[in-house]
C-alpha cells in the first residue's frame, strides 16, 4: 500500500464557502495479495473484545465469531486465484480507508463495523468507523468497482444513511469502543465522515477534485469533518 497523498483541502480555492474541515488522501494498492493478507491477520485478531466488560465481550464473541469466519474464507478465496469481486473489493477499500485515518491523520481505529453488528452479511449500515484526535466520530462508506469511480454512490449512500438516523442508531454498539465525549458530540449531531472509493482512471486527482465538488459533497459540509479518500488498485490477475 503506498500513501500516494494527503492533505487538508482548503474548499475556499474550489468556489465553495464552509466551515468543515475537509481532507483527502490517494492510495495506491499494487499488491493486492499482499493486502489480503494483511486483512486476515486485522480480522482474524479478536484482541480488542478483552478489552470489554464481561458483558461485551460475550455479545461481541457471539456476534463476531461467524462474520471473522466469512470474512477470511472470501479473502481466502481471492489469494487463491479469483479477481476481485465486489464483496473482496469494499472490504479492501474499507480496510484501507481506515488505516490511512489511523496512520496518517492520527485517528483510533475501531474494529470493522461488519464484525460488530449481529449479522453475517448484508450492508445495514456503515463500513467502518474511527475516532478523531478531537473525540469525534468517523463514519465511513466504501465503495468499490472494477471499471468506475464510485464516488457518488460512497457519498449519496452517507447522505441516505444520515437521513435515515444510522449514524446515531449504530451508537448503541460503537458506545463500546470509542470514548464517552465523541457519543456525546454525536448525540449533539457534532460528527465526522469518510467516503472511500476505488479509482479506474489515468488521472486519479481529477477524480478526487470531481468528488469534492459534487452535489453529495455539499450536502455533507454542514458536517464538522469530512474526508474523500480515494483508492487505486492495480490488479495484476485482472492483466
Amino acid at each position: 500500500m503506498e500513501i500516494v497523498s494527503y492533505r487538508k483541502v482548503n474548499m475556499n480555492d474550489l468556489g465553495v464557502n464552509t466551515d468543515c474541515e475537509v481532507f483527502v488522501a490517494h492510495i495506491k494498492v499494487d499488491d493486492v495479495d499482499k493486502r489480503a493478507e494483511e486483512m486476515i491477520k486485522t480480522i482474524s485478531d479478536t484482541s480488542w473484545i478483552n478489552q470489554l466488560n464481561a458483558v461485551a465481550q460475550a455479545a461481541f464473541e457471539a456476534t463476531s465469531a461467524d462474520t471473522i469466519l466469512k470474512l477470511v474464507r472470501n479473502i481466502h478465496e481471492r489469494i487463491s486465484g479469483d479477481a476481485i469481486t465486489e464483496e473482496f473489493g469494499e472490504y479492501l477499500v474499507s480496510d484501507t480507508a481506515q488505516s490511512v485515518l489511523v496512520d496518517q491523520f492520527k485517528h483510533k481505529k475501531i474494529p470493522l463495523a461488519e464484525l460488530l453488528k449481529p449479522r453475517i452479511s448484508g450492508n445495514e449500515g456503515f463500513d467502518f468507523h474511527s475516532e478523531c484526535i478531537d473525540s469525534l466520530l468517523t463514519f465511513g462508506e466504501a465503495k468499490y468497482s472494477g471499471s468506475s469511480n464510485p464516488y457518488v454512490k460512497a457519498l449519496s449512500q452517507i447522505v441516505g444513511f444520515i437521513e435515515k438516523k444510522k449514524d446515531v442508531a449504530e451508537l448503541v454498539v460503537l458506545m463500546h469502543h470509542v470514548s464517552k465525549e465523541a457519543v456525546d458530540k454525536c448525540v449533539q449531531g457534532i460528527k465526522s465522515y469518510a467516503a472511500a472509493f476505488s479509482i479506474n482512471a489515468v488521472k486519479p486527482n481529477l477524480i478526487i477534485r470531481n468528488a469534492l465538488l459534487s452535489e453529495e459533497t455539499r450536502d455533507l459540509l454542514k458536517h464538522k469533518k469530512l474526508y474523500i479518500i480515494g483508492v487505486e488498485i492495480n490488479d495484476p490477475k485482472l492483466d
